[in-house]
């Protein structure tokens, strides 16, 4: 999916200062974010924004499942959680 559909989906954009990927590829970068339900969320990041990534909090812990997951899928989940 290219940005534009990623904003349209109401994903939020979080700036990075990103020193590494600057030295790579002359920006900082940036990651979208979209929160579904109370607690996942849908994230990606500049320089893949054909992977989404869905992150389930792990029970217990501050660390998350992540799991990659198609567009089709991403669509689905935004469409079915819309606010």
């Amino acid at each position: 999916m290219d940005y534009s559909k990623y904003i349209e989906l109401g994903f939020e954009r979080l700036d990075m200062n990103d020193s590494v990927e600057f030295r790579q590829t002359g920006y900082y970068g940036f990651s979208l974010e979209k929160k579904i339900g109370n607690k996942q969320l849908i994230g990606v990041s500049s320089g893949c924004l054909d992977k989404p990534l869905l992150y389930i909090p792990k029970k217990g812990k501050e660390t998350y499942h992540i799991i990659p997951i198609t567009d089709e899928c991403c669509l689905d989940l935004c469409n079915n959680f819309k606010k």
